[in-house]
């Protein structure tokens, strides 16, 4: 049951979106002081910020939810993504150093909704570990099984 974070998948292009945007904003004040690299004062454009929150919102929004309906069923990565996402908007109302900070830590805070997202699509049903061997056969059988057993829960889909 092993699967790699690192593929084309939905949940790695919304991490390395936020965690772009969260070193863009780490990082800008930095880069802007070093004199012989000022001409890069586009970089702190508002729509550069801009395109970066909206791709994040439309990724989150289309790997999140279309993996908590189509699989795993939990709202916990949508919460953490929500609460990183509101601390990015919180970020917009202060200003000066704040501003980069909290926009930061919620791009960071929207990259782990991602990771935990991605755990939960890979966690085995047989185990719930993330790095076992079993197949996707094992957990089916196993899953029958447990159905099966006098007092369970009957499964409807």
């Amino acid at each position: 049951m092993k699967s790699r974070f690192v593929s084309l998948n939905a949940d790695f292009a919304g991490f390395m979106a936020s965690m772009i945007c969260a070193v863009h904003c780490a990082a800008l004040p930095f880069v802007l002081t070093i004199g012989a690299l000022s001409n890069l004062a586009w970089l702190e454009h508002g729509l550069f910020e801009v395109i970066f929150i909206t791709l994040s919102i439309i990724i989150a929004s289309w790997s999140l939810v279309r993996s908590y309906f189509q699989r795993h069923h939990s709202l916990r990565a949508i919460f953490i993504a929500v609460a990183g996402f509101s601390v990015i908007i919180a970020s917009r109302f202060v200003e000066g150093d704040w501003e980069h900070w909290l926009t930061m830590i919620g791009g960071v805070v929207i990259a782990t909704a991602h990771i935990v997202n991605w755990r939960m699509l890979v966690e085995c049903k047989v185990c719930h570990s993330t790095s076992c061997a079993h197949t996707e056969e094992d957990e089916e059988i196993i899953l029958n099984q447990k159905m099966l057993q006098p007092g369970a829960e009957k499964i409807s889909a």
